[in-house]
């Protein structure tokens, strides 16, 4: 598929690679070891960009430590620019910038196949892979080009994060790429990256969600109210899955005219990817894996509080859980 690419994009002048809104590590690795491969192969200028915020303290210090170059794209020309790629998101999506009345030229994920994708003129599309970095880097390996330090440890990381480090589905191909990176990857940079010191903020957070959670059965729901960013939104729902006798966590949050929720459960047993999507129905978007998944709602024709209710008595009835009585942690 690779080769493939590079014959499209040896013709253009100007490449830009677009992550999702609020990047994670996943499309940040996939965007960022891109770049490095068609600037390595074609020599081409290649810009990465994003909306949004990298709000995690974690992939605050994976930008700065990997020395990943991105831009916020409403401040960029994009006329200027004679390709664009999507990674680890596809159009239609929800989450991203939509840049006017313009398809990508190409896309490269991991999620499900939406059907705009198909009529992208190249697309690589992998939904049986744990990430979009496992498909990055087999890229690499087909080509036979070795990563260097920052590009192997974004992968290693993105890979890592996006399958193992998150609990979620992995594949082989994610075991075999992981493996193939690692030799090149730098663990202090690792290190460094997953124990970062973390803002007072976090904390008074971690505070609020414990004084606010509700329990329905297995599953708690916990509504932050006004946050900082999406990123402290999943970190709660991944916090709050820990608790002992919960098997599924639900946390929602509203910026500023757009309320934002994550899902998380233990199990595959329920695909919470499927159940993200069927909560927004008609009011948003969604989306996701077996284990992890989330959303945004634009406030428009209703109130965060009337769509807090919508998705709560949606979450409810998905989940089978019928006259529970609320409990506080």
């Amino acid at each position: 598929m690779i080769n493939k690419l590079l014959e499209a994009v040896k013709s253009k002048r100007k490449v830009l690679i677009q992550t999702h809104n609020n990047p994670d590590p996943d499309t940040i690795a996939a965007a960022f070891a891109l770049k490095n491969l068609l600037t390595a192969t074609l020599k081409k200028r290649v810009t990465i960009a994003y909306m949004g915020v990298i709000g995690r303290a974690e992939n605050k210090e994976f930008v700065k430590l990997c020395k990943i170059d991105m831009h916020y794209i409403t401040k960029l020309n994009l006329a200027r620019y004679d390709y664009l790629i999507l990674v680890d998101t596809q159009p239609g999506a929800g989450n991203i910038y939509e840049t006017g009345q313009r398809l990508p030229d190409a896309v490269i994920d991991h999620h499900n196949l939406r059907t705009i994708s198909t009529t992208v003129p190249f697309n690589d599309i992998r939904t049986n892979y744990g990430s979009t970095s496992t498909i990055i880097a087999e890229y690499y390996k087909e080509l036979g080009i070795t990563p260097d330090i920052n590009t192997a440890t974004a992968l290693y990381y993105g890979i890592k994060t996006d399958t193992f480090g998150a609990g979620r589905g992995n594949t082989q191909a994610d075991m075999d790429m992981i493996s193939y990176v690692f030799p090149n990857a730098s663990f202090a940079k690792l290190n460094k990256i997953e124990t970062p010191e973390l803002p007072r903020y976090y904390f008074k957070t971690i505070r609020k969600a414990v004084g606010q959670a509700i329990i329905y059965n297995d599953l708690i729901f916990c509504d932050l109210e006004e946050v900082r960013n999406a990123d402290l939104i999943a970190e709660i729902s991944d916090y709050l899955l820990r608790m002992r006798e919960i098997k599924s966590s639900f946390v929602v949050g509203r910026i500023d005219q757009t309320c934002y929720f994550s899902i998380r459960n233990k199990t595959s047993k329920k695909a919470v990817g499927t159940i993200a999507l069927s909560i927004v129905r008609g009011i948003g978007y969604g989306g996701g894996h077996m284990k992890s998944a989330g959303g945004q709602i634009p406030l428009k024709s209703k109130t965060y509080e009337q769509i807090i209710e919508i998705l709560k008595s949606r979450l409810l009835k998905k989940l089978g859980i019928k006259n529970a009585e609320e409990k506080q942690i």
